[in-house]
């Protein structure tokens, strides 16, 4: 974390300064501040801890616990230990405040990366490109909400340049919370689609709620999808420029040559105002192209030259359980088990279904669709049809939707009632040259399909 005190800390969140009998107000304030953790467990000597509450657990009540490492606590009340304390109305609202404080203390670019779909990918594929030329942080593992990423920012040290920030959110209100915390330069729009449908309505509520971040920005760019009719219809407000990427006409930073090796890599050609290059994107997919020319689009902004720009693409690795490729029984898996949309469920499939062998999916429920579930889940089996997917098994009341479809245009599909069931299925019937992919939203937990194969 960027260099503070306990009095940088006071003035970056507000409150009351409570400070022991046997210590003096003055020294307190001087006193260093090397981190922050709202984790018991994670604080760390001359680290501020705030105590949060939560359904199962209270943080004042680990206090005494830390008391001899930490520099203070950051309470809603005050706790009976010897150790400087600010009371806050939220200990909640005071995590989000630091952020701001770090944030804004620091000096950084911040690239912000929001969408329906794709976020992390194109965060670290922007990630890839600028560490070519800066000193980046980027967000690790989920950490996109209202208090991960805050915990991303008091990450910050002097020698970074730029932070590529991934900023998710499922409801309204949620991104202008976090937009004022992260004040983004520059803000990439990865797509517009029906997630988070069931607080968000529809895709134009999904916009909406979205694009909250522009009123927050420091800078004047955003990077949008241009093959994403919401973003390409977005009416940008007064000051704001959009840079677009994609392969629709119009868009200035796109691709062309596109050719899927399999499970190997994606090759394309880029374009861009600043010439062409190719590019050999180990990852699978048109949708991942798709990504790449946001990141690229991203490291012209900043500078970078295209030579790098080919160098951070190829240098991509794919994070948690995105198509991870694995094996069983000489047959391939694709783990994309980390969560699921109907945009990222069709993009699957059909990395799935332009691969030879036999193709099985074992695709479970998408959340948090609201009354148009059925509809969204039924198209998805229409789609896994029109694929020429060999095999179906579901699992969840939703995915009942995509096997009915599938089943009705002739797919053979088997439901399964529950993960365990789903992993003997797969165990009996998976041989040498097939490829199975895996996939629902988190919530239905299908890494534990995985652990149950034992990959």
């Amino acid at each position: 974390m960027i260099a503070l005190t306990v009095e940088d800390l006071l003035n970056a969140i507000g409150g009351r300064l409570i400070v022991p009998d046997n210590a003096e107000r003055d020294a307190v304030l001087r006193s260093p501040v090397s981190g922050a953790a709202f984790d018991s467990r994670e604080t760390e000597p001359g680290f501020a801890f705030f105590a949060l509450k939560g359904e199962r657990s209270d943080g004042h009540d680990y206090i005494t616990n830390i008391a001899d490492k930490i520099t203070c606590a950051v309470t809603e009340r005050e706790v009976d230990c010897p150790v400087p304390q600010i009371i806050v109305p939220s200990t909640y609202s005071a995590v989000g405040a630091l952020g701001a404080y770090i944030r804004e203390k620091s000096g950084v670019k911040v690239v912000g990366i929001t969408g329906s779909v794709g976020k992390t990918s194109v965060k670290e594929l922007s990630a890839c490109v600028l560490g070519r030329k800066f000193n980046v942080l980027k967000t690790e593992g989920n950490y996109n909400n209202e208090l991960g990423l805050p915990r991303m920012l008091f990450r910050l040290t002097p020698e970074n340049d730029i932070a590529v920030l991934e900023m998710g959110i499922s409801h309204f209100g949620e991104m202008t919370r976090l937009s004022s915390i992260a004040k983004p330069d520059t803000a990439i729009y990865t797509n517009i689609e029906t997630v988070h449908t069931e607080n968000l309505i529809d895709r134009a509520g999904v916009l909406a709620a979205k694009t909250e971040l522009v009123a927050n920005m420091n800078g004047d760019t955003l990077i949008l999808n241009g093959d994403d009719d919401m973003l390409r219809g977005y009416r940008l407000p007064e000051g704001k420029r959009a840079v677009y990427y994609g392969t629709d006409d119009g868009c200035s930073v796109t691709a062309k040559d596109i050719v899927l090796r399999g499970l190997e890599y994606s090759a394309f050609e880029l374009l861009t105002p600043n010439g062409s290059v190719h590019v050999e994107l180990p990852a699978l997919g048109r949708h991942m192209v798709i990504n790449a020319l946001a990141a690229a689009a991203c490291g012209l902004e900043y500078g970078v030259s295209l030579e790098d720009i080919k160098l951070g693409l190829e240098s991509f690795v794919p994070v948690g359980r995105r198509m991870r490729r694995l094996t069983y029984n000489g047959a391939t898996v694709l783990d994309d088990c980390y969560n699921a949309s109907p945009v990222s469920m069709e993009a699957s499939l059909r990395v799935l279904c332009g691969l030879g062998g036999r193709r099985i999916a074992l695709l479970g429920d998408m959340l948090e669709l609201g009354p148009s579930s059925h509809e969204l889940h039924s198209h998805i089996g229409k789609i896994a049809s029109e694929l020429g997917l060999d095999m179906l098994i579901t699992i969840g009341k939703e995915a009942d939707c995509i096997a009915e479809a599938a089943a009705q245009c002739g797919v053979k599909t088997v439901l399964r009632t529950n993960n365990e069931d789903a992993a003997d299925l797969l165990k009996s019937i998976l041989r040498k040259g097939d490829t199975l992919l895996i996939k629902a939203s988190h919530g239905m937990h299908f890494d534990r399909i995985v652990e149950g194969l034992n990959l």
